[in-house]
């Protein structure tokens, strides 16, 4: 593997995708997530720039009116963000450059982005994602709520993935994952 690989990773809410994303990353170091912008305040252990780079909404507008995202988009009344620059460094770098990002933003960058490996990840059933949606036990029921249409919105969209992945056994979805990437580079 001599190159970088830009990877659109979606999916529901609670499918697992930063669990995917930390597992893939033991069994291919060079696997690095892209640190995306938001305006959103942090969650309880949260690292700025580790998990995002937390940006208040001025310097966030400046920065996408300047032409500094690949994309960006508000959700949930949060604003969230591709740094270009970021996200290329890791190219040059020969990285997996992994862009975790939400359907809205994923079709964006698609567009701008066809060198792009686009994977979806989906639960391995309804019942499932809302086991573990709940499970996380971090949200009031008015929350767990906007999260279960989200994902039904969001999964309307698996099809305008390259290719789309269940995440049923965390091994399994790993290696597939791994499989294409390595065989798309």
């Amino acid at each position: 593997m001599s190159k970088g690989a830009l990877v659109i990773l979606s999916g529901p809410s609670g499918v697992g995708k930063d669990t995917v994303i930390e597992a893939w990353k033991q069994i291919r170091p060079n696997v690095v997530r892209v640190v995306a912008y938001t305006t959103r305040q942090p969650r309880k252990g949260e690292i700025d720039g580790i998990d995002y780079r937390f940006v208040p909404e001025d310097e966030f507008r400046t920065m996408a009116d300047s032409g500094k995202f690949l994309e960006w988009k508000e959700v949930h009344g949060n604003f969230y963000a591709t740094p270009l620059n970021d996200m290329q460094a890791l190219l040059d770098d020969e990285k997996i450059a992994i862009l975790k990002i939400d359907v809205q933003g994923a079709i964006t960058a698609m567009e701008k982005r066809s060198d792009a490996i686009s994977i979806f990840l989906l639960p391995p059933s309804w019942e499932e994602l809302e086991r573990r949606i709940r499970g996380r036990k971090t949200d009031s029921e008015e929350v767990i709520k906007i999260r279960l249409e989200n994902a039904e919105r969001e999964m309307a969209f698996a099809d305008k993935y390259q290719h789309q992945v269940v995440n049923d056994d965390l091994n399994k979805c790993v290696e597939e994952i791994d499989r294409i990437v390595v065989s798309g580079r």
